[in-house]
């Protein structure tokens, strides 16, 4: 090493500028990355959220799990937190990303997703249970499908009698549907 001071050369002064200027850019590069991940993660927990919200509003609908109102506040409430969180880093932070870097990766999806959250808040209806019976779970206990069995079994072996009289005549799909395709035209 010498022993002989280092003279403040304009050089390597500029030296030094160039280094701290390409730290710095370096550095809100990074964090821009960092914020992309971010919302990635955002995005994620969307995913994560809308697929729970759904998968529960179709349990209550075909009667696996009775409707609650405590499970349906929690789901609200997990949607809003979601959507103030995102709200709030797209208004406070995207703005200066966006000013600085230009289009930022996974911005727009987040967007579309906090819009249609709200909607879905806004317009919140809680699930019901299917008049419909037959999309309701059916779930039989080992007894009751015996019996289903049983029954099965006794109709099997005693067929309905046959209906007396003439056997109706087979017709064609373009003979049954021949009337109704004249009155169309």
């Amino acid at each position: 090493m010498s022993t002989r001071p280092q003279h403040r050369s304009p050089v390597y002064r500029q030296l030094e500028a160039y280094d701290e200027l390409w730290k710095a850019d370096h550095d809100a590069a990074m964090a821009c990355r960092d914020w992309e991940d971010a919302f990635a993660v955002g995005l994620a927990i969307y995913s994560l959220l809308w697929e729970q919200q759904g998968a529960w509003r179709d349990r209550v609908f075909r009667g696996v799990v009775p409707y609650s109102e405590d499970d349906d506040r929690e789901h609200q409430a997990r949607l809003a937190q979601w959507l103030t969180t995102t709200k709030d880093a797209l208004a406070d932070v995207l703005p200066r990303l966006e000013k600085d870097f230009g289009q930022i990766e996974g911005a727009a999806e987040l967007r579309r997703c906090a819009e249609v959250v709200e909607k879905v808040l806004q317009a919140w209806v809680p699930p019901a249970l299917s008049l419909a019976v037959g999309l309701r779970e059916q779930t039989l206990s080992a007894e009751a499908a015996a019996e289903f069995h049983r029954i099965l079994k006794e109709a099997q072996a005693n067929p309905p009698p046959v209906p007396s009289g003439p056997t109706p005549r087979q017709v064609s799909a373009d003979e049954f549907l021949g009337p109704l395709k004249s009155a169309r035209s």
